[in-house]
């Protein structure tokens, strides 16, 4: 069949990506198949690009030859691929019902086979559990069952920190935004670093001197990015999301939870915690930097897919820390954010262990016990028993520079970890034909019409 035939008569160009992006076909997903867009149509919308990307060309094929295509091959699907990963994660009804906002009989009926639902539904429950809403219950759809193993281990004994279902689930959703982020980046043809997208900086070698080889590592990777030796790191948010293209996601977990790494393959993201001690921006910033250092040099066996971080493991005294993975990384987040050289230089230079502590604190936007330690391992100076009591402490200059303005988002029905960066992309994305009006809605949970009204508000405040 002929692509034309295919896209409609005013597509054109050489491949099937040239055509989709100029077919103004729309079309519609249910819960079992898609067709064609009709203006009563209630499923979900795809535009042509979308809609090639998700399912490929031959399905699109039988929709021109038939006027639809069948996506769900069993009347068991994809209610049994929802139960079992619900199940999976150790989670019950309830927790699910409690995260989505879902009727809890609705949910029965989404994990009962057989049963009609509402595609919209469907997608809200296999979000939340760190599913591909559009190839769920699909013969292609492919579980990360990883991830799905450290979910688990998190609503059991096996971690230091033992999560609630909610933070479970939080989790799980932060998991699908930064596969989705990934993936509009790359539609948008925004380049992610190589050393994210290659890993040409990961290395296996946790030996005894796991915290001098963070600072190596942390050494290689501001060189890298083109810092000066002596240089502070402004932002980390900023480097992240835009120097490195790394999905970075906000939201509010379990209160001894710092952060998190997620890895699968190419696609690498962190959660970052707004409760508890990241509240305050230094101890925010050593947070970041520690999963950049995990993010940058752990190949993705020892990520193991998700890489969860406590606050009793940052800032702390890298000779007390026994785990060589976590003791990597703490090394390199303190020599990140605060050149060994440099620290020496600041020392040397400074008329009294005070002076030395407070410079190495404000220049640098670390926490005082982070530089204590530091300045001890790297220029044997004793600072531990400086008086703080009037310590200078410019905290609040940093605040800016790593919160997003998350309050002032124009929807708030967006929740928090779809806010910033990615709601951004997600306008981008729409706004370029890659992914219809009503999957951009969908993305920041809302409706077609506030969408439209507020999408300018949403790359403003990005910008």
């Amino acid at each position: 069949m002929e692509l034309q035939e295919i896209f409609g008569a005013e597509s054109s160009g050489k491949t099937p990506e040239d055509y989709a992006a100029t077919s103004k076909n729309q079309y519609v997903r249910s819960q079992v198949q898609i067709a064609l867009a009709t203006p009563e149509a209630r499923g979900r919308r795809l535009s042509a690009v979308e809609a090639l990307n998700a399912y490929g060309l031959e399905v699109l094929e039988q929709i021109a030859e038939n006027g639809a295509s069948t996506l769900v091959k069993t009347r068991d699907e994809p209610a049994t691929t929802l139960r079992r990963r619900r199940e999976d994660l150790n989670l019950d009804i309830k927790d699910v019902v409690k995260r989505t906002g879902l009727d809890i009989e609705v949910v029965r009926a989404l994990e009962t086979p057989g049963k009609a639902s509402k595609v919209r539904d469907i997608e809200k429950l296999a979000v939340s559990l760190a599913l591909d809403e559009r190839k769920v219950g699909m013969p292609s759809h492919a579980v990360d069952r990883d991830l799905g193993v450290r979910l688990r281990e998190l609503r059991g004994a096996k971690d230091a920190i033992r999560f609630d279902a909610t933070s479970v689930l939080k989790i799980a959703e932060a998991g699908w935004v930064i596969s989705r982020q990934n993936e509009l980046e790359r539609l948008l043809d925004i380049p992610v670093d190589p050393i994210i997208s290659q890993g040409t900086l990961q290395s296996d070698d946790y030996s005894h001197v796991a915290a001098e080889k963070g600072y190596t590592l942390a050494e290689k990777v501001r060189r890298h990015i083109g810092l000066k030796p002596d240089e502070p790191i402004e932002s980390l948010r900023e480097l992240l999301e835009t120097k490195l293209a790394v999905p970075l996601v906000q939201d509010k977990l379990s209160a001894r939870f710092a952060g998190a790494t997620i890895a699968n393959g190419a696609n690498r993201g962190i959660i970052v915690n707004e409760e508890g001690h990241n509240e305050r921006v230094w101890t925010r910033r050593m947070t970041l930097a520690h999963e950049i250092g995990h993010l940058v040099g752990d190949p993705d066996p020892r990520l193991n897919k998700l890489r969860v971080d406590g606050y009793d493991r940052l800032g702390k005294n890298l000779d007390s820390e026994t785990d060589n993975v976590e003791r990597r990384a703490n090394g390199f987040a303190v020599a990140f954010l605060a050149p060994p050289e440099a620290v020496r230089s600041i020392t040397q230079a400074a008329p009294s262990s005070k002076a030395a502590l407070e410079i190495v604190t404000n220049t640098f936007g670390i926490s005082r016990t982070a530089a204590i330690y530091h300045i001890y391992n790297v220029a044997k100076l004793d600072t531990s028993r400086v008086d703080t009591k009037n310590l200078k402490d410019n905290s609040e200059e940093w605040q800016p520079r790593e919160n997003l303005t998350l309050d002032y988002f124009p929807l708030e029905e967006t929740p928090l970890n779809r806010r910033g960066r990615f709601a951004s992309l997600v306008v981008k994305a729409e706004k370029a034909g890659h992914i219809s009006e009503d999957t951009a809605a969908s993305y920041l949970n809302t409706v077609v019409e506030k969408y439209l009204k507020h999408r300018e508000t949403v790359l403003a405040l990005q910008n």
